[in-house]
Parts: C-alpha cells; sequence; structure tokens
C-alpha cells in the first residue's frame, strides 16, 4: 500500500476549493488507484483538504490488494493502466462479494477510453474526464457517496420488511402443506381397503406435492436467512456449458411440475461456460419460471431462452400475465409477493430476493420489463467465464 504525505508539495489540479460544499463524513475513505504518481497526489491533497481519508495505489493490481486489507468507500481509478487496466479492474471488483457494492468511479484522460457507457455497462458510478477541477471531483465523490448512504438505508428497511414477511408468512406455508400429508396419510390408513386404485395414486400424489412444496419452503427460507449474513468469500466452481444448459432446465422443469396440468412451457437453451453454483443456479432459474407461472392465467406460455451475448450469458424469462406497474417495479426489492391476499399466492414472496443475491455473488445482473395486462419480461445477465486451459 502506498500513501502520500499530505504535507509534500501535490500537483497542481485545475479550480479552486469552493465554500458552500456539503459537510464531509470524515470517517470515508476514498482509494486513488492510478499509475500518474504526481496525480495521485495531487488527487490525495485534494481529498484530504474536504477531510476524506485517502489511500494510493499505483497500479490495478496493487489496489486489488490493498482494497482487501483496507476496505475502502469509493474506489476512484483511471481506466488506461499498465498491466490489469481499470475496466478488469472494475469486473473483478463487482464479483467479489466483499468490495461489489463499492461505489467505484472512473478516470481517463485518453479520448480513447472516453465512452462512459461502456463503463457503465461494467458496473461502473460514474466517469471524470482529464483534466477536471478539484470542485468537479469533490462533488462526484460527496454525490456517490450520499447514494451508497441512502441505498444503504433502502437496503436496511427492505430486508426489515422481508423479516416481516416472512414472520407473517411462515405459519401458513409450514402448516398448509403439512395439513395435506397428515390428512391423505389418514385417509390412506383407515379406507386404504376400500379406495380404488386410482383413489390411492391421487392421495400419494397430494402426499407428494404437499411434501416439495414443505420442501421448498425450507430451502427458501434457510437461504435467505443465510444471505441476510454477509455472502461467503469462498469462489464458485467452472461450469462447462453443457452443465449450465442441464441446470437450466433442471430448474425451470422443477417449477412447471408443481404448475401441472397448467404448465405451459417453451425453452430454447444454450448455454456458456459460468462460474456457478450448481444448486444456486438451478435455484434462480426455478425462482424466475416459478413467479412467470404464478403471475399468468393457467395455461398461459411461459418462455425461457438462454442464449451467449457477448462475454455475457443472457436468460429471458417471458410470461403474458397480468403485468405489473412501474410503481410495483421500482418497489420489488420489498421481496413481496403483490395482490396476494387478491390471487391467493402459494410461497415466502422471497423469491426475488434469493434471485438477487445469487445474481450478486456471480457478478450478474437483473432487468425487468413489465406491461400492466400484458405479461412481464426478466433479463438475466451473468458474465461467462474463460474456458479453462
Amino acid at each position: 500500500m502506498t500513501t502520500t504525505d499530505p504535507t509534500s508539495p501535490p500537483a497542481a489540479l485545475p479550480g479552486s476549493i469552493s465554500s458552500n460544499m456539503p459537510p464531509i463524513d470524515r470517517t470515508h475513505t476514498i482509494h486513488i488507484i492510478d499509475d500518474d504518481a504526481p496525480l495521485g497526489a495531487a488527487l490525495t491533497a485534494g481529498l484530504q483538504a474536504f477531510g476524506y481519508q485517502t489511500v494510493f495505489s499505483s497500479s490495478a493490481a496493487e489496489g486489488w490488494t490493498t482494497a482487501h486489507t483496507r476496505q475502502p468507500d469509493l474506489i476512484l481509478c483511471d481506466i488506461n493502466m499498465p498491466g490489469k487496466n481499470g475496466h478488469r479492474l472494475l469486473q473483478e471488483i463487482r464479483a467479489d462479494p466483499d468490495l461489489g457494492d463499492c461505489p467505484f468511479v472512473f478516470m481517463t484522460g485518453n479520448t480513447l477510453f472516453a465512452h462512459p457507457r461502456a463503463g457503465m455497462d461494467l458496473g461502473a458510478d460514474d466517469f471524470l474526464l482529464k483534466p477536471f477541477t478539484l470542485d468537479t471531483l469533490v462533488a462526484c465523490v460527496h454525490a456517490r457517496l450520499r447514494r451508497k448512504e441512502i441505498s444503504t438505508h433502502g437496503e436496511d428497511r427492505l430486508i426489515g420488511q422481508l423479516r416481516d414477511n416472512l414472520h407473517k408468512c411462515l405459519p401458513h406455508e409450514f402448516f398448509t402443506p403439512l395439513t395435506g400429508i397428515m390428512g391423505f396419510t389418514e385417509l390412506l390408513e383407515q379406507d386404504i381397503d376400500t379406495m380404488t386404485p386410482q383413489e390411492i395414486t391421487e392421495a400419494l400424489q397430494n402426499i407428494q406435492q404437499s411434501g416439495q412444496r414443505l420442501h421448498r419452503t425450507l430451502r427458501n427460507y434457510l437461504f435467505t436467512l443465510d444471505r441476510l449474513n454477509p455472502d461467503s468469500a469462498t469462489p464458485f466452481p467452472t461450469i462447462s456449458p453443457a452443465s449450465v444448459t442441464q441446470l437450466i432446465e433442471q430448474g425451470a422443469l422443477a417449477a412447471a411440475k408443481r404448475q401441472k396440468p397448467r404448465a405451459n412451457l417453451k425453452m430454447d437453451l444454450a448455454g456458456a461456460t459460468l462460474n456457478a453454483g450448481a444448486q444456486e443456479l438451478a435455484m434462480l432459474v426455478e425462482e424466475l419460471v416459478d413467479n412467470a407461472f404464478s403471475f399468468s392465467r393457467p395455461g398461459a406460455l411461459v418462455q425461457l431462452i438462454a442464449r451467449p451475448a457477448g462475454q455475457k450469458l443472457h436468460l429471458t424469462v417471458r410470461d403474458a400475465g397480468r403485468g405489473m406497474t412501474e410503481q410495483q417495479i421500482k418497489v420489488l426489492g420489498a421481496f413481496r409477493q403483490f395482490d396476494r391476499k387478491k390471487y391467493e399466492q402459494q410461497g415466502l414472496g422471497v423469491g426475488l430476493f434469493i434471485v438477487q443475491q445469487i445474481l450478486r455473488r456471480m457478478g450478474g445482473s437483473l432487468r425487468i420489463e413489465s406491461t400492466l395486462g400484458t405479461g412481464t419480461t426478466c433479463h438475466v445477465m451473468i458474465p461467462i467465464a474463460p474456458e479453462p486451459a
């Protein structure tokens, strides 16, 4: 780790220090990563003048190591550096469970790299084109930290809502399938001698369905409780394209099986090499497809498409259900089922939370498009892993 002595004369930054800038929380640490040492010294001095703590690294490799030693509140990173560039570092940061949500701002003075959209697609929060003024730098840093603070408060609020939803739904979701299992078991025990083979088969099928529902409820509940704690840093294994296709199909069929006889599922699948957990990938698809069926009328078509697109695997789950309003899409993070009483939906309402947490560890993303009365389409993008040697 390299630190800059604030008493040494910094390289000049264009612009003056504004007197009406908002107050700064002095506990915030800004990690500057740039192979230009004089500029790094100037940035350090300028940010320290506003009360920020700073850490400086002269390369992406050093920045990666230092960020894990002293976790920053914001990373300010040059794009064009020898060895690993800023784009590659950002991809690794976003896939890291400890640093994945750290605000990340790109800097560049090279017009060849001055494409903010490319950085934003990789998960950057902002983009500064050199030369920039000190006021511009501080305003950018303050805005990103403020947004992160608001986001953190929002996540805490949503986690509280999730806990409330679990407490409200758990008794029903546990006891309803248990009642079915006990009732049909008692029926078989008392009347099996007088029941027809078809009646026995139907009773056994109901017991199996109730058991599967209870199993899924317990699995999702335990998974959710586990993900309310910090994520594990254990890396995912590399899964071959054929296995990825098989796991996607497995998850979709598990969801469709619960919908019989009304399931109408169409799949068009092509895999890609992924760094992923087998169970979690199948669970991700199962939850998305299950939601599509749950929000659709009986017999409506649900489409699942998987296609490599550039450096990512694009999963699309499309239904022709009742759709959602823009406001409902905005508050989906509350992990609740909309109109649960009206439509008598089953489940804990944590499917989206599970999807988001799995994608977070995979470095993926979720985008939802919906039109009320027409249907909903979920777009999932998962980074494709390099082919193993």
